[in-house]
């Protein structure tokens, strides 16, 4: 049995989600024990969530984040990245918006809503439009993000992004060597053309990723040219 399966819980969240009880739902979790809460949670984003309908799904989410998001702004994201990876979730409906506008003010909040959802988020557009929406506009803060996601459409924003930063030689190079240490193709390939745009010499190390001019240029302006660049 799962140990963090509790039947009377499970009952009565059932009962307060299916009839979108939600002051009802709030008020019940905040009469748990810490161990009942935490059962609780993990139910709630785990087994509940998922089963619901798209609507109710963002509107359950967004009432739990509201009433605690400390306690619950990671086991929904997590939820959430299930839901868009399934389909069973999708970005730009009112419920999402109104989420991530919950989201907005605490930029921690926003810093780990989007380490969770942008890995499972594969189109440029979407990877944007989660970006903007958050207003994550901080370069550096952007950067700090964007590094760790070995995806193509987050290499394509962090390639961008690094412009806002060209004056600081410093950070384009520790950006470099940490995507070389990274270690995986797509890493070192991005290492390898951040190098080459911004004359990293200072940066050693063998490169199998040889630009001319003209196709950087290309791939400065053509997602399709960087992707077909960044899977040599």
């Amino acid at each position: 049995m799962d140990k963090h399966f509790d039947p009377a819980v499970n009952a009565r969240l059932q009962t307060l989600v299916g009839g979108r009880d939600w002051q009802g739902l709030t008020a019940y979790l905040g009469g748990l024990s810490h161990a009942l809460f935490r059962t609780a949670g993990y139910m709630l984003g785990e087994r509940i969530m998922p089963a619901l309908p798209e609507a109710e799904a963002w509107e359950m989410a967004s009432v739990l984040i509201e009433f605690n998001d400390r306690a619950f702004l990671v086991t929904l994201m997590k939820a959430v990245a299930e839901g868009l990876r399934s389909d069973r979730l999708h970005l730009r409906t009112s419920g999402c918006r109104t989420l991530l506008a919950q989201l907005r003010p605490n930029p921690i909040n926003v810093q780990k809503a989007l380490a969770i959802l942008l890995p499972v988020t594969d189109r440029l557009e979407d990877v944007q439009w989660l970006m903007n929406k958050l207003e994550m506009e901080d370069a550096e803060s952007r950067i700090a993000l964007l590094i760790r996601i070995p995806t193509l459409p987050c290499s394509f924003v962090l390639f961008h992004t690094l412009k806002y930063v060209e004056h600081q030689r410093s950070l384009l190079i520790r950006a470099t060597v940490f995507l070389m240490k990274r270690g995986d193709g797509l890493s070192f390939n991005l290492a390898s053309l951040i190098r080459t745009y911004y004359d990293l010499e200072e940066v050693k190390g063998t490169f199998s990723l040889h630009l001319e001019p003209y196709k950087l240029a290309r791939i400065e302006n053509s997602y399709e040219a960087f992707c077909e660049a960044m899977r040599r």
